[in-house]
């Protein structure tokens, strides 16, 4: 199958690669944080408290490896950091597996639960012996450096190949392709919002991104186009979580800005990529996937909307990518207003409006009008870029003397646009 390419979707291949290049660099602050652990369980030896209170023994171990008391905010040292681990490894990932560390735990607890203040303990506090706790410290003390070696080496985690769509697909009986194209376009919109926003400075603050994208595939009659999202986009889920709770002022919170730090924006921006190029191609297959459903001979109206109002045309192949440069356009109107130049997005805004709405602009013109508009919103400053905007510019001013908005849009931004071309 052809790979979907659109001219301002990020591309996924870098995304997957600065994830696996930059989740190794959490294994340091990690493995310091480690020693940081091994060093109070060592002075905790040494110190007379140790025969003085069991239950500042219980506390210490607590804090450090045992009981899972809340969702992030309360959870010990070492789940915190496998919830900072958790989008990019499995269960299974090298550091879980080096001793028996949950052995250290259930001697602990062992200990723990002589000092019962319901029933009848068969043991006093002052019955258990003062080291009785001593060789379990020690081999949590050598756990902690061991595992402070692994976090130094920390592997890149290892992603799936990437996976697409099926090209074949039905959807239910009670959705209409169209509907479902408009919903797709929208939600591409909205995600490259979000991806903008992050590669901007601006920390997500909207949770349930990863949903909203699931949630997009249950018109789909065919289990696996959802099932290859999650399958291209995992992870994703945990690292909304994480996001979220990032956000609280917790002890998670802390650890995770320590460790993660700047790290987090570029890692969320790669996950909304790889998620906006899925919705892409089954975007682009949605004409496929209507025929296979016995909606391709229909001819009824569609709205797209995008960043830049609604567009009225015909389901077809060409509604498809008409809806593709409504994006197109939309994100970059947006990226030229965040440069503060309101008036060059203003006078955007109004050719790709005119073209739009003018009832009297035959679909196929209509599509290529949109196109020009999309290479004049987009002229870099390079000579080619340049010279392709002033092409594209010049197509639309001779258009205009067949659309009488488009002629209007023409006559109120003439001194704007002349300006940049």
């Amino acid at each position: 199958m052809q790979t979907y390419s659109h001219p301002v979707l990020p591309d996924p291949e870098a995304a997957r690669l600065l994830i696996s290049e930059v989740v190794p660099r959490f294994g340091p602050p990690m493995a310091e944080q480690a020693l940081e652990q091994a060093e109070v369980v060592r002075l905790f030896l040494q110190s007379r408290r140790l025969g003085a209170d069991p239950h500042d023994v219980f506390a210490l171990c607590a804090d450090i490896f045992g009981g899972i008391y809340g969702p992030y905010g309360n959870l010990s040292w070492y789940s915190r950091m496998g919830s900072i681990l958790s989008p990019y490894f499995s269960p299974e990932a090298p550091w879980t597996t080096i001793g028996q560390p949950w052995r250290i735990v259930e001697r602990v607890n062992s200990l723990k639960a002589h000092l019962a203040t319901f029933g009848h303990p068969p043991i006093s506090v002052d019955e258990i012996p003062p080291n009785a706790f001593r060789p379990i410290l020690s081999d949590l003390h050598k756990y902690l450096v061991r595992l402070s070696d692994a976090f130094m080496a920390l592997p890149r985690p290892t992603f799936p190949p990437a996976v697409r769509p099926p090209r074949f697909a039905r959807l239910r009986e009670d959705v209409v392709a169209e509907t479902v194209s408009q919903e797709l376009a929208e939600l591409i919109n909205y995600g490259l919002r979000c991806h903008q926003a992050c590669l901007s400075g601006r920390w997500p603050t909207n949770t349930g991104l990863d949903t909203r994208f699931q949630a997009s595939f249950g018109p789909f009659l065919t289990a696996e186009v959802g099932t290859q999202y999650v399958k291209a986009n995992q992870g994703f889920k945990y690292l909304e979580r994480v996001s979220e709770a990032a956000l609280q002022p917790t002890r998670f919170a802390v650890d995770y800005r320590a460790i993660v730090g700047d790290l987090h924006l570029p890692i969320y921006a790669s996950f909304i990529a790889i998620a906006v190029n899925y919705l892409a191609e089954v975007l682009e297959l949605m004409p496929d996937y209507a025929d296979a459903s016995g909606q391709g001979p229909r001819r009824d109206p569609v709205t797209v909307y995008g960043n830049v109002g609604a567009i009225h045309s015909q389901v077809s192949h060409s509604s498809i990518s008409v809806a593709n440069t409504v994006t197109n356009i939309g994100t970059t109107i947006q990226a030229v207003a965040d440069r503060g130049e309101t008036s060059v997005a203003e006078a955007i805004r109004a050719l790709a409006d005119a073209v739009q709405h003018d009832p009297g602009l035959a679909e196929d013109l209509r599509a290529q009008l949109l196109d020009h508009v999309a290479d004049a919103a987009a002229a870099p400053a390079e000579p080619r870029g340049l010279s392709r905007a002033r092409a594209a510019l010049a197509a639309i001013t001779a258009a205009a003397g067949t659309s009488s908005q488009l002629a209007q849009a023409m006559g109120t931004w003439h001194n704007v646009l002349s300006q940049i071309f």
